[in-house]
């Protein structure tokens, strides 16, 4: 149970900026305000995460049609710093580093979008698709490693060639990847 006050009193804020937030995680689908009772989490229902992941390959494979070729140097230097961060993560198991470096990721390319709608989109299905990853990741932790290094070493490659159509094609492979590692999981248990 989400309860206003108490988020108020940890984050030092008033009940206005957290009722908002709420607002908007309930409009994400990501919690459940009912009256009287109170906000809590929302699960998560695998025929929508398929759902926005169906989404977010389409929308990947769109990102060289609206790139901003003027951001590419910035975004290779970005990619370029987590590649030794990415190999720390072979020689210890650290999520908060692993989802920063996910998130950087993430963000590097989110840059490269030319159109504000489809960036918006981009950014706001990344994380409705990273909720389910939290739930599975320490599972996973070796395949999901070396699935991000490799995701890391290819987008590099395309950006350092200058051909941002080849990053959203890498992007979308490895959310097609992922989405296949997570629906083998659940099947597995």
């Amino acid at each position: 149970m989400l309860v206003e006050t108490e988020l108020a009193t940890e984050f030092n804020v008033s009940r206005t900026p957290i009722r908002q937030a709420l607002q908007r995680l309930d409009y994400e689908g990501l919690v459940e305000t009912r009256n009287g009772v109170g906000t809590t989490v929302t699960g998560v229902d695998f025929q929508e995460f398929k759902d926005v992941y169906a989404f977010r390959l389409k929308l990947s494979e769109m990102i060289g049609d609206f790139s901003r070729p003027e951001r590419t140097t910035k975004s290779l230097e970005e990619i370029e710093a987590l590649v030794p961060r990415v190999e720390a993560l072979l020689e210890s198991r650290d999520f908060e580093q692993f989802w920063q470096i996910n998130h950087e990721l993430h963000f590097a390319v989110n840059a490269l979008i030319g159109n504000s709608a489809m960036r918006e989109s981009h950014d706001r299905l990344y994380f409705q698709a990273s909720r389910v990853w939290y739930s599975f990741v320490d599972r996973m932790w070796e395949d999901e490693v070396r699935f991000l290094k490799e995701e890391v070493d290819e987008l590099w490659r395309a950006l350092r060639a200058g051909d941002l159509r080849a990053v959203g094609f890498v992007q979308r492979n490895y959310i097609s990847y992922g989405l296949s590692r997570v629906a083998r999981y659940i099947s597995t248990g």
